[in-house]
């Protein structure tokens, strides 16, 4: 079978992993903005282009002709890039242009939300007007405010922390404004948060192991948000802080959310949907919906996937999910390490090496994130460099495994967050 793999981040580098890993030996093809250097090791084949460039995308598929095509990022899907290739005859798993709205577009996702689900998400309110949006965070200090559009996991702020005073805060939203017509302005929730992604075929969820996500460059959960700094999954499939009442309804909102999305656009929803969500002392709350694989958060699940990724994925694109899908019962801590300077100011260009063999033999897994490779060297660029991951049987010894080898091996030219996981609420 013909695999083809589009993106060239860590995540979809885990995706590339998984597929080699299984019995049917597929062949893996990969269609990437930049070259990724591990999925490029793995690949049979690649070309380059941009992700949003559906027609070159449509061409390289055209050439190589795959029997399913799997989408890791978000950008591909919301240009309908799924819609043009399924057309085309090509089954694929990833959401069509309608679908995907419910990630490129923030504020469809919480009319969808207040319409057809009616629980599960913050007070909202969108803005187009600065003198009205002043008025309202005058009279509503505790509030974030989330860019409509896509902005790679890195768009939110929170008035009082990355937003100092209100006059940054309508600076920040005048230029969002300018962009996408208005602003998403929610309450802000307290509490911890949680990812749960599952594979559906839009009639069918099958959830994965929740994994939580740390977002902020630096330690403590301080700086500026990022795409993501590291993560981590428990032996159980759940997490410390959540309880089994609190996954079933979390669980319950994703598989009526699936429902009501086909009611909604009358296209089901074949893919991954992932719902970030908050444990907030009202219950678990949806912050937003992805697209896709969370990105660390890939790396978490499918590092422990059992089942054959080749057999889950083809019956998710021919609309007929397996009956069930087996994950180790193993914990996992995955860290990003970063240029310095990174998100804000990173320094891009820096050369470093890693020890590819020694982290193998640790039990240390490396997914290649955003680096160009020049004569066995790496090179940076503005965004994360490399992810790390370390399995065991608590997430207090993955964390242990991973830090003593980082200790030793991490390249001066680059940073990482310790404190991932806090294990402070781990037992």
């Amino acid at each position: 079978m013909k695999v083809l793999v589009v993106g060239h981040g860590a995540r979809e580098h885990a995706i590339v992993a998984a597929l080699s890993r299984s019995p049917q030996e597929p062949r893996i093809f990969a269609y990437m903005a930049t070259p990724n250097p591990g999925i490029v090791r793995l690949a049979e084949d690649w070309s380059e282009g941009p992700l949003a460039d559906i027609v070159a995308l449509a061409g390289y598929a055209r050439r190589i002709k795959p029997d399913l095509i799997v989408f890791g990022p978000e950008t591909p899907l919301a240009a309908g890039a799924v819609d043009v290739l399924e057309e085309k005859g090509f089954p694929c798993v990833g959401p069509r242009r309608a679908l995907a709205r419910i990630e490129a577009d923030k504020a469809f996702m919480r009319e969808f939300m207040t319409r057809y689900i009616g629980r599960g998400y913050p007070r909202w309110w969108t803005f187009s007007d600065l003198r009205a949006l002043e008025d309202h965070l005058r009279s509503h200090p505790a509030s974030v405010l989330k860019p409509i559009g896509l902005t790679g996991g890195k768009g939110v702020r929170v008035l009082g922390r990355q937003l100092s005073d209100l006059e940054e805060a309508l600076d920040y939203a005048r230029s969002f404004i300018e962009r996408d017509g208005k602003i998403l302005v929610e309450e802000r929730l307290e509490g911890e948060e949680f990812s749960l992604m599952v594979f559906t075929d839009g009639k069918r969820c099958l959830p994965m192991p929740l994994v939580q996500d740390y977002k902020y460059a630096h330690e403590g959960d301080t700086g500026p948000m990022t795409g993501g700094m590291g993560s981590f999954s428990c032996t159980d499939h759940l997490l410390p802080f959540l309880s089994p009442t609190d996954f079933e309804i979390a669980l319950g909102i994703v598989e009526e959310t699936v429902v009501k999305l086909r009611k909604a656009t009358g296209v089901p929803y074949r893919g991954i949907l992932y719902g970030q969500f908050i444990r907030s002392h009202e219950g678990p709350k949806v912050i937003e919906f992805n697209v896709r694989f969370g990105d660390p958060e890939a790396m978490n699940v499918l590092a422990v996937l059992v089942s054959d990724p080749v057999d889950v994925f083809a019956s998710i694109a021919a609309g007929n999910l397996v009956s069930e899908v087996e994950f180790a019962r193993e914990a996992t801590v995955c860290k990003y390490l970063v240029p310095r300077g990174y998100p804000e100011a990173p320094e891009v260009g820096r050369s470093f090496t890693l020890p590819l063999e020694e982290l193998e033999a640790a039990g240390i897994e490396v997914y290649f994130a955003s680096v160009r490779e020049e004569d066995g060297r790496y090179l940076t660029t503005s965004s994360r460099s490399v992810a790390l991951l370390s399995r065991g049987p608590t997430p207090a010894e993955a964390k242990a495994r991973l830090e003593s080898i980082l200790e030793k091996t991490c390249p001066p030219e680059l940073y990482y967050r310790r404190d991932i996981p806090r294990l402070d609420p781990i037992a």
